[in-house]
């Protein structure tokens, strides 16, 4: 994880929202570096910013569950 990461919520507030989507098999990227590495690997990625707003529970994190099944 890069050393200038601070999250912006709470990490046990947020945990339930992080786990609706590693529990359909996302792997989280929690820094810059994760993400340089999922994007560079072969093959086709999805990225996911999740969010702990009414669109994102309401709309995001469902539809990547439905997309995903």
């Amino acid at each position: 994880m890069s050393t200038n990461f601070r999250p912006v919520y709470d990490p046990l507030a947020v945990q339930p929202m992080r786990e609706e989507l590693t529990k359909v098999g996302l792997k989280e990227l929690l820094g810059p570096e994760d993400v340089d590495r999922a994007v560079q690997q072969k093959g086709t990625t999805l990225i996911v910013v999740n969010s702990v707003c009414g669109c994102a529970a309401g709309g995001a994190r469902p539809g990547v569950m439905l997309a995903l099944h």
